[in-house]
Order: structure tokens, then C-alpha cells, then sequence
């Protein structure tokens, strides 16, 4: 799945597509990340579930429907687009590139790919001319995080920033820049869509399974 760069990046486009002007959407558009450090499997904080092939998915229409009430709150509507964000950037670059792949091939094709992360970093904040910005952790009510590990997951995002020009100059062995950038920004395109649908069944639809 995307990095929290990434993430980031798309958050800060769909801030500016919707007009939200708040911290805790930011926060909530990186906040399933969390489960590393609370050393907690991912497939929690990401609402994973299995599709009809038997091949996984971040089911967002779940965690739409569980926190619906409050789906109006920034905080959860950032939740909401990261998964989103995944389910696009499995099917259209983690399956593509890397899930069908042999052993030892995909042990190493995964290696290259979280190296490109690092070095995308950079690229991506450039590219956007995004800055961090801090946020405030404020308790908030999800099931499957606990909102008192936020700070580290803020850190490690700053750290993200500080580092920005330690590996953005140095070739992507698996990635391709134009690529990465063409998905997010038709991420951007499907939760701003998504997001108009609100208030209709066709919200109810997955993007894929």
C-alpha cells in the first residue's frame, strides 16, 4: 500500500478539491498507518476483508458504514479516503507489479518497492510543494486504533520531511515517477467523486472486488 507520503499527498489535494481547512482531516488521512506501532496487524486498522476470489481488500464501504454517524467529522472522512487510497494503489500498482511475482523474485521486487518509497519521498513533496503541518491528537473513537500512538505516527511523518532530500536525487528501481503520480491523482479524482455520491446509493459500490 501507499507510504504515508503518499497519503499525505493525496490528503492535501483532496483538502483543497473539497475545501476542508482542518488538521484532523490530515491526521485521519494517515491514521490507519498506525498499526505499526502499535505493533497490531494491518489487516485491523484497515478494515481487510475478502472479496469473492478470495484476494484481500481495505473495505472502506465497512468502515463507511460502521462510523457512519460520524462520516462528517474530518478526522473519519480522512480515514475513510485512505483506504480508499489503497484499494487503488493495490489494484494498480501492488498486483501489477509485485503480488503475482514467484519467490525469490517478489521477496526482492518488495525490497526495491519500499526503497523507491524513501526515494519517492522527496520527489513527491516536490512535486506538490507540499509542507507538514502539525497536528493535534485528540481522542477520538475507532475500534481498531488507539488514537494515544498518533504522536509516534506523527513523528514518523516529520521525519519523512526532515529526510525529504536524503535519496530524492537517486534512480527508482521498481516505481516509475510518472506512474505513481498518475494514481494519485486519479485517487483524487475517485474520492472527490466518491465524496459528491455521498448521499446516494451509488456510495454503496465498490471501486473494486
Amino acid at each position: 500500500m501507499g507510504s504515508r507520503i503518499m497519503h499525505y499527498c493525496v490528503t492535501t489535494r483532496l483538502a483543497k478539491e473539497l475545501n476542508i481547512d482542518d488538521e484532523q482531516f490530515f491526521l485521519g488521512g494517515i491514521a490507519p498507518d498506525v498499526n505499526k506501532n502499535m505493533n497490531t496487524p494491518k489487516t485491523i486498522s484497515h478494515f481487510v476483508k475478502t472479496d469473492k476470489e478470495g484476494q484481500f481488500f481495505a473495505d472502506y464501504i465497512g468502515f463507511h458504514n460502521k462510523y457512519q454517524k460520524h462520516m462528517n467529522e474530518p478526522f473519519y472522512l480522512g480515514y475513510y479516503y485512505h483506504l480508499i487510497t489503497d484499494v487503488i494503489w493495490v489494484e494498480e500498482i501492488y498486483k501489477k507489479k509485485i503480488k503475482w511475482l514467484p519467490q525469490p523474485d517478489k521477496k526482492e521486487a518488495q525490497l526495491k518497492y519500499y526503497r523507491d518509497f524513501w526515494r519517492l519521498n522527496g520527489k513527491l513533496i516536490d512535486y506538490y510543494s507540499i509542507v507538514y503541518n502539525p497536528m493535534e491528537v485528540k481522542p477520538v473513537e475507532i475500534e481498531e486504533i488507539d488514537y494515544r500512538y498518533l504522536p509516534e505516527l506523527i513523528k514518523d511523518l516529520e521525519f519523512d520531511f526532515v529526510k525529504r532530500d536524503e535519496a530524492k536525487d537517486q534512480e527508482l528501481e521498481i516505481l516509475q515517477f510518472e506512474e505513481v503520480i498518475e494514481v494519485l491523482e486519479r485517487t483524487v479524482r475517485e474520492c472527490v467523486a466518491i465524496s459528491m455520491k455521498a448521499n446516494t446509493s451509488d456510495n454503496n459500490t465498490y471501486l473494486y472486488g
